[in-house]
């Protein structure tokens, strides 16, 4: 078990390691101090590969921390000219995107204005066509009722003319005179 020494002894509690380390603030190249160089009292840099690595919550902090120190200030504006140089990248992919697009646009609008114009002239037609159909229909519908109607007047008795009665008798006396003259 562990066991609590005395404060006299310059002992402290002994606590189990469980390998956590609290949250630590971030050093980033704006917050940190220049460090005062003084090469007489310089230690040699030690790396302890089980304490670094023990760090579970940030496991890139490290190289962050490595990445920030090997930087130099000649490296930053080639940083910077990189990043011109991708955004100068993306700034001309991205115009010519848009240029591309309104070329789509352009031949899509007219594309729509030749099916409009299309579908206005077969919709005229359409009208048309329509138009006579209604007058044929019409003319159709005249022509049955005029015939159901000679029909209809053929079935009643048909009346005749003073013309057909007087015709009907000079054909009996026609034929009454041949008949006379084989005699």
């Amino acid at each position: 078990m562990l066991t609590a020494q005395s404060p006299v002894t310059g002992n402290h509690l002994l606590r189990p390691n469980t390998g956590r380390r609290p949250l630590q603030p971030i050093k980033s190249p704006a917050n940190v101090p220049p460090p005062l160089v003084d090469h007489s009292h310089q230690k040699p840099n030690l790396k302890l590969g089980w304490i670094e690595d023990s760090n579970k919550e940030n496991p890139n902090q490290n190289e962050k921390r490595n990445r920030s120190s090997i930087c130099s200030v000649a490296a930053v504006p080639v940083q910077i000219e990189q990043f011109e140089v991708s955004l100068a990248e993306e700034l001309s992919a991205i115009r010519e995107k848009m240029e591309r697009l309104r070329l789509d646009k352009e031949k899509t609008e007219k594309m729509l204005r030749e099916r409009e114009v299309m579908m206005e002239m077969k919709m005229k037609d359409l009208d048309h066509r329509g138009q006579i159909q209604k007058v044929l229909e019409m003319e159709v519908d005249r022509l049955y009722r005029l015939n159901e109607l000679r029909s209809l007047c053929n079935r009643i008795l048909p009346i005749r003319s003073l013309r057909e009665k007087e015709q009907e008798k000079i054909k009996p006396d026609k034929s009454q005179a041949s008949n006379q003259q084989l005699i």
